[in-house]
């Protein structure tokens, strides 16, 4: 099993936050072949105006290679689980949302794919840039 991989691919939620009617879901979880898989959802109001959807969801992955340069972003640690408990912390105050972490690691190069999903919106895929 490679470094970051853990077994199973099931998400687990890190943070969920209500505001105003808003509910954000944060998730994570690894992908079969080692991805780090970063989700949040958004239902309510937010989304509405924005999206024009009741709900729309953004995920990124990133790549088993460029897991340790997230975990460096987010505090000490080199392990699967830690990087899990770096993310948990990060989200759970609700002081950031995912474009917060995206922001983060285009700033700092490390590569990921990113994905939407809405029922007004479609879907929307990036494949990770190299050389950021």
């Amino acid at each position: 099993m490679a470094k970051w991989e853990r077994p199973g691919n099931k998400m687990q939620v890190i943070a969920r936050e209500e505001q105003s009617g808003d509910v954000t879901v944060v998730e994570s979880g690894y992908a079969e072949d080692g991805s780090l898989m970063v989700s949040e959802n958004v239902s309510g109001p937010s989304s509405s105006v924005a999206y024009g959807e009741p709900s729309h969801r953004v995920r990124v992955m990133f790549q088993p290679e460029v897991v340790g340069a997230l975990a460096s972003l987010l505090g000490e640690g080199a392990g699967a689980e830690e990087i899990v408990n770096h993310l948990r912390s990060y989200f759970q105050d609700g002081e950031h949302a995912l474009i917060d972490l995206m922001d983060l690691c285009d700033e700092r190069g490390v590569s990921y794919s990113y994905q939407a999903l809405g029922s007004a919106t479609g879907v929307t895929y990036r494949p990770a840039a190299e050389g950021l």
